[in-house]
This record gives C-alpha cells, sequence and structure tokens, in this order.
C-alpha cells in the first residue's frame, strides 16, 4: 500500500476486517508512531485496553501464535528498551558465566539446540521439546509459589549416578509437601533416560530434574485448586565443572542467615523454594567469596548454600605421630546430600577417621583443610573462610585423597549399568 496523507486521519481503532491482532496493534505499535498525541489522528482517542477477544476467533490465535513468537523474537526495538541498552541473547556464548565457586562452567553451544524433556500434567502428556521453545505456564505452582521438589543428576558413561538416591531424596521431599508425582521412581527414571538418549547424550552432562505440584486456575496457595497432576520438567545439559576451583579451591564467608529447623522450613527439603539458601549467597557474593558457610539457630556450623560442609582437623597422638580425622556437621539442618553420604562412606573405606558433630567457626578457622561436597562439583577444596587461610591456603592430602576416591566410586558406579540403576531404585518403592 503506497503511504497516503490521508491514512493519518483515518478513525482510530481496530475494524472487523484487520482480524485478532489489530488490538495490540491499536493499543502499541500505532500509538508509537506518532501519528497523533493520544495515538491517533488530530482529535482522535487512544485506544484503552484490549476488546474482548470473540470466541470464533481463538483457533486462529492459536494457530498464529508460534509465528507470532518467532517474529516477536526478531522484533526491532530501541536498545533504550532493553536493561543497559544492549540487545540481550540467550546464545550460550553470549550468557553470563558465574566465575569461582563449585558451579563454574564453560558455555556449550549444544545446549541451544538440545530436547527438554517435559510431562504435562493436565493432559498426562510427555514430550521432548526444543530447548528455545520449552514454557511453562505462568499459572504454574513452581513459578507462582516456589511449590515443588528437585534433582541435581549426573550423566556418565550413559549411567545417572547414584539414581536410587536421588529418586528416594526426590520422593521423600513430595510426600513431605504431600504431593503424589503419579509414577514410581522407576517411570521417573525411565522419562529421564528417554530425555537423554533424544539428545544423544553419554557423558559430561548434567540433568536438572524438576516437579513441581501443576497449573493453577488462578494464583492461590492451597494445593487443592491445582489442575491434574504435577508438572514434570527435564533439562540435560553438557555442563562439567570448571577444574580451577578443583585444583585451587575455593572461598567461604560466614553469612548472618541461618539454617532453619523442621519446624519451620525442613531443610531436607529439596524444594524450589530456595530464598534462603540464596539470600545467603547473595551475602557471601557481596562480600567477595565464592560461597556461604551457614551457622544453625544455635551458631554451630550447618552447610554452605548450595553444598554440604566438612573440616579436617589433626592432633599428635601419644606415639608422637599426627593423626588426621575428618569433621562433617550434624545433619539436622542441612540437605542429606547424595556425595556428603559417599564421602563419609569412603572415609570409612579409606580408613580415615570421621565424625558427625557439632563444631564452631573457630574450630574451622584452626582446621588443617576444608572442603564442600555436590553432585556437580564433587569434592571442592576450600582455602580461605571469612578471609582467613585454611591450613597451608592449598588443597590438602587428605582432600586429595579423597577426590581420587570419589572419582573412582563414580566409575565404578557407572560400570554398574543401567539395569542396575533402575533396580535398585523401583525395589525402594
Amino acid at each position: 500500500m503506497a503511504p497516503d496523507p490521508a491514512m493519518l486521519d483515518w478513525e482510530v481503532g481496530p475494524k472487523p476486517e484487520d482480524g485478532p491482532w489489530a488490538p495490540w496493534w491499536y493499543a502499541g505499535s500505532h500509538a508509537s508512531t506518532g501519528f497523533g498525541k493520544g495515538g491517533g489522528g488530530p482529535g482522535a482517542s487512544a485506544v484503552k485496553g484490549r476488546t474482548p477477544l470473540d470466541p470464533t476467533l481463538r483457533p486462529l490465535l492459536e494457530e498464529c501464535q508460534a509465528l507470532y513468537a518467532v517474529l516477536s523474537r526478531r522484533a526491532l526495538r530501541p536498545r533504550s528498551a532493553r536493561p543497559g541498552g544492549g540487545l540481550l541473547s540467550l546464545d550460550s556464548g553470549a550468557c553470563p558465566v558465574h566465575r569461582g565457586g563449585t558451579h563454574e562452567y564453560a558455555p556449550d553451544s549444544r545446549n541451544d539446540d538440545t530436547l527438554v524433556g517435559m510431562r504435562d500434567g493436565v493432559t498426562g502428556s510427555f514430550d521432548q521439546v526444543w530447548r528455545p521453545a520449552a514454557t511453562v505456564s505462568v499459572l504454574e505452582s513452581g513459578f507462582l509459589l516456589g511449590d515443588g521438589v528437585w534433582e541435581g543428576l549426573r550423566l556418565l558413561n550413559g549411567v545417572v549416578l547414584f539414581a536410587d538416591r536421588h529418586l528416594a531424596r526426590l520422593f521423600e521431599g513430595a510426600a513431605g509437601i504431600g504431593m503424589s508425582i503419579g509414577m514410581t521412581p522407576e517411570q521417573l527414571l525411565r522419562l529421564v533416560y528417554a530425555t537423554v538418549d533424544a539428545n544423544a547424550m553419554q557423558t559430561g552432562v548434567h540433568i536438572r530434574l524438576m516437579v513441581t505440584r501443576g497449573l493453577k486456575p488462578t494464583p492461590y496457595q492451597n494445593p487443592k485448586t491445582t489442575i491434574g497432576l504435577p508438572t514434570i520438567v527435564i533439562i540435560p545439559e553438557y555442563k562439567e565443572a570448571a577444574p580451577g576451583p578443583q585444583e585451587d579451591g575455593i572461598s567461604l564467608f560466614t553469612c548472618h542467615v541461618r539454617r532453619g529447623p523442621p519446624d519451620v522450613q525442613d531443610p531436607g527439603w529439596n524444594s524450589h523454594s530456595k530464598l534462603n539458601c540464596i539470600s545467603a549467597c547473595i551475602q557471601a557474593s557481596a562480600a567477595g567469596a565464592d560461597e556461604a558457610l551457614m551457622l544453625d539457630p544455635h551458631g554451630f556450623v550447618a552447610t554452605c548454600n548450595s553444598t554440604n560442609f566438612f573440616i579436617i582437623r589433626s592432633h599428635i597422638d601419644i606415639r608422637g605421630e599426627r593423626q588426621c580425622q575428618v569433621w562433617a556437621p550434624t545433619p539436622r539442618y542441612q540437605m542429606p546430600g547424595i556425595t556428603r553420604a559417599s564421602v563419609l562412606g569412603l572415609c570409612e573405606q579409606e580408613g580415615i577417621p570421621c565424625r558427625e558433630l557439632d563444631f564452631t567457626v573457630t574450630q574451622v578457622y584452626g582446621a588443617d583443610e576444608a572442603f564442600v561436597t555436590g553432585t556437580f562439583g564433587g569434592l571442592t577444596p576450600v582455602v580461605r573462610v571469612d578471609g582467613r587461610r585454611i591450613g597451608r591456603g592449598s588443597p590438602g592430602p587428605t582432600t586429595l585423597r579423597l577426590q581420587a576416591a570419589y572419582a573412582a566410586l563414580c566409575l565404578s558406579e557407572a560400570e554398574r549399568g543401567r539395569v542396575r540403576t533402575l533396580h535398585v531404585a523401583c525395589s525402594e518403592w
């Protein structure tokens, strides 16, 4: 259509022949053109709000939505409309990456086109969805309320490591919040494997398995208002821990945020509601540390914001020989870590004395070594706490010994294969 000055005097507002997108155009794009002071011609008033959609047009709207989403992502926008004035990108190479800490990793462009496993709780269908198109509703319980549980899993040589323990913790957490997942642990693990197999993934893979209570008809807490079964999302990524923290160690900062008792929120729940840990992480980051060291309500060391904590202390015995002992905080105020449990078992296997007990930050300062454990990073040495050097300020011999033992344990677990893992996961439920 050739431009004509008379077009500026056209009556403002959508017309029947304009189609279902007209209300958005007149309320937004038309107003931004400056055709008139109020978004229309001289003396015209701007369109207020959106006219109700004709129910007969809903199928057409749904059909157009996918194309609209593509066009919307490529729409031209002024730089002033973006934070910092720049255009944001979801490409792996352009995303901000945290440096330091147990979760440092190198972005991998292969993740841009992976498939995400999703179980729709309303229809019950499970689909593999292209990652850029994988979304949940704004009325989903996890988004609205942080109402759900999750697990971080590692895939090594095609096998999910310690799957039986992870699933046991997930299902226990779901039972704790009164949420029925609607399938057995074995069935859920099969969905995880279906997702990684659809991506032809074998090793160097981290998986986020999330189960949230499901869709709500309106923002509201009561679980009785949930529509259908819980939503399940399985996000596999090519993602390995960076070697720097493993080799050089990390720093911790003792924050004022405490781990609460079970009658406030059970610290054993691996829940989507992580603000207690996030607020601790914020304080540690502001202090220039990699992670936060958190105390229990009584002032004893409890855990870190995303990992479990250990120290190693030594003494000289009556024979004049140096003896070391691994100390772990009691489990009352921390997540029952899968890697933590493995390390406790390895200490016994390796003949390294180990105790679970209450100890203070002062005893941390006087430790010979310290380390943290987690599924993603394994064993990571801690070399500074609150700016104070731990031991010699470098990974110690006992930490390195346990690192090697844990790596061997992971290989041994992978050698058991999938069949064994599935059997164990199923047999416990």
